[in-house]
């Protein structure tokens, strides 16, 4: 709820400027922070979440001023705890690197990359009840989580030490199968392919997918636009 809170706040403060709000969960903050990656900490490991929060402007000196004031706002309102501002062009690439540091996903092998949508009221127990379901499923397990929460997307990446088909399955079944209840999505800017097709009826009813079926068939009826994706021919 603070980020949340915080994201509402931003939005109406910055009077439209707002251009971007990620937020980092501290199981990936501590992983893309952590040697070998080489990121600096703009902010202790005390949080329970990270936001990298930017604003468009004009006039440089004028809106740096504006934001560090609305900032220091959100601090005595309690919707943040602890911030970091950059002081440069310098800073602000060192800010973003750290949420650009997905490759990360990949420093305890093989890792099942996810994207979903949701309604941002649900996040964090949706994400509480992801891990319970992987920690009872799968205990050896590494996972980590942000999102482009303003938008309703959050990606996950699970690794472990076994790959197999069955693992897989079981992973998936433990971030899909919650989204049905709370109305989200198996995808949420990357699309269904053929990876997920045997989850899309956990967000869409049959009455959906076969309007999905009757559009593909109007527009593509010879089955030539990227043939076998979530349909078959």
């Amino acid at each position: 709820k603070q980020v949340t809170d915080f994201l509402r706040f931003s939005d109406r403060e910055l009077g439209g400027a707002l251009s971007a709000f990620e937020v980092m969960w501290r199981d990936y903050y501590e992983v893309v922070t952590t040697a070998p990656a080489e990121n600096a900490r703009p902010v202790p490991l005390d949080y329970p979440y990270y936001v990298l929060i930017e604003a468009l402007g004009t006039a440089q000196d004028q809106d740096t001023n504006v934001f560090e004031e609305i900032m220091g706002q959100a601090f005595e309102a309690g919707h943040i705890s602890d911030a970091a501002v950059a002081r440069s062009e310098t800073d602000r690439k060192a800010m973003w690197r750290i949420r650009d540091s997905v490759d990360e996903f990949f420093r305890f092998g093989h890792a099942f990359i996810y994207d979903v949508s949701l309604g941002i009221r649900y996040m964090e127990d949706y994400v509480t009840d992801v891990k319970r379901r992987l920690t009872e499923t799968l205990p050896d397990h590494h996972f980590q989580t942000l999102g482009h929460i303003g938008d309703g997307y959050i990606h996950f990446a699970v690794s472990m030490g076994e790959v197999t088909a069955e693992a897989h399955a079981a992973v998936n079944q433990c971030v899909y199968e919650p989204l049905q209840a709370i109305g989200g999505s198996v995808s949420a800017e990357h699309g269904i392919g053929t990876e997920k097709l045997a989850y899309l009826e956990l967000s869409r009813s049959n009455t959906e997918i076969e309007l999905m079926r009757r559009l593909k068939q109007a527009l593509d009826p010879k089955g030539i636009l990227n043939p076998g994706k979530i349909f078959t021919a």
